[in-house]
């Protein structure tokens, strides 16, 4: 099959890329690691260690915006996509102290592992010191810091002679500021949306357009539409490709959110590499919380029994399940995520500066982000 094809070309160039990434990155995080003061080097490690554990998939698309643009130097995109990474583990760094994440990647997250060391050596409290797990978080929250900083002095570093360092440095930052925003805006919405001055309709249309606004700034811009821009920056492209890629990139990113809110409720633990439910107990405001909603809300009452309980049993996980089964929420979702992907492909066919062996590519990516499982 045609769309078999595709995904067999995604992969293989996946892979390879990955590969040599992932050696690339092992060197970057010896040096990381590196830092003189021992006290310091327990957290440089940890970021190190966590930034080991991705799928590399955005430094991936770094390259592969490069290739698209027809980069003449495959291996001049290598820093860009590795300074992406760090970025990356950086905020993932900050988004597991916001929803109190116990793991990552399949691995402790950062603050967890600082409380647990802590608690083994008998350190509960310093004098007059805040308790173990308000400074287990702090130190991560500066190790996240650390992280963001790290991938722009990368940046820096890596292409201070070249002509774009400083268009480069503008998106980059762009980047991460949208990201930010995202996940400000994810941090707030559920509280803001008590607010008495607001109709129920109000409400409505503020949640629908405020999680809109997530996915696209949250998720499309660091996951997909940042690292094809950059990579495609990079290598010289026409601004009008680079418009046509970031529109591509939008809609891909929205589905790939959308299968995350997905997993996160349906998938397993061991599989998907962090917490199940904890869409649930953060009180996320998804595109499966936002369609029961809006659109049922004969349902929302017996949501809310178990929306926000902290930790979500099993039997409470598997209660908010069927409820998004039989409202028409997971229903929903997979359609609108569908459509995004259809509407990202036809895209993909108006792209006139890719050649048919980059087409088969992405359109290799539409196939692997829609199949994904974690």
């Amino acid at each position: 099959m045609k769309e078999d094809r595709n995904l067999n070309a995604f992969l293989a160039y996946y892979r390879e890329e990955k590969g040599k990434l992932a050696a690339a990155q092992r060197l970057y995080n010896r040096e990381l690691r590196k830092d003189p003061n021992r006290l310091l080097r327990t957290f440089t490690s940890d970021l190190a260690d966590l930034d080991e554990g991705g799928k590399l998939l955005r430094g991936v698309l770094v390259k592969l915006g490069y290739r698209a643009a027809g980069g003449p130097r495959p291996e001049e995109a290598d820093d860009l996509a590795l300074a992406f990474e760090i970025f990356q583990t950086a905020v993932l760094v900050h988004d597991d102290i916001i929803d109190n994440a116990e793991t990552r990647r399949g691995k402790t997250t950062i603050h967890r592992r600082y409380e647990q060391r802590l608690d083994v050596r008998g350190i509960s409290a310093c004098a007059g010191g805040e308790p173990v797990s308000h400074v287990a978080r702090s130190a991560a929250l500066c190790a996240g810091d650390l992280g963001l900083y790290a991938a722009n002095r990368k940046l820096a570093e890596s292409y201070r002679n070249h002509p774009k360092l400083g268009e480069l440095l503008l998106y980059f930052d762009e980047v991460v500021i949208n990201t930010i925003r995202g996940e400000l805006l994810d941090v707030v919405l559920p509280y803001e949306l008590e607010d008495a001055i607001y109709s129920e309709e109000e409400k409505a249309k503020l949640l629908e357009k405020s999680v809109g606004d997530i996915y696209r700034l949250k998720t499309a811009w660091y996951s997909v539409v940042g690292p094809l821009h950059l990579g495609m920056m990079l290598a010289g492209a026409e601004e009008s490709d680079l418009k046509a890629m970031d529109r591509f990139g939008s809609d891909v990113g929205v589905a790939f959110q959308i299968m995350d809110d997905i997993l996160g409720i349906y998938a397993d633990a061991e599989t998907l590499g962090k917490d199940i439910g904890s869409d649930i107990s953060e009180f996320k405001q998804t595109i499966l919380y936002l369609y029961v909603r809006t659109r049922c809300p004969e349902r929302m009452e017996e949501l809310l029994r178990y929306y926000g309980r902290k930790p979500v049993s099993e039997e409470e996980l598997e209660a908010v399940r069927t409820i998004f089964r039989e409202s028409g929420a997971l229903d929903y979702a997979r359609d609108t995520m569908n459509a995004c992907f259809a509407r990202a492909e036809r895209r993909l066919s108006r792209m006139a500066f890719l050649d048919a062996d980059d087409r088969a590519v992405f359109r290799g990516l539409c196939a692997y982000m829609r199949g994904r499982r974690k």
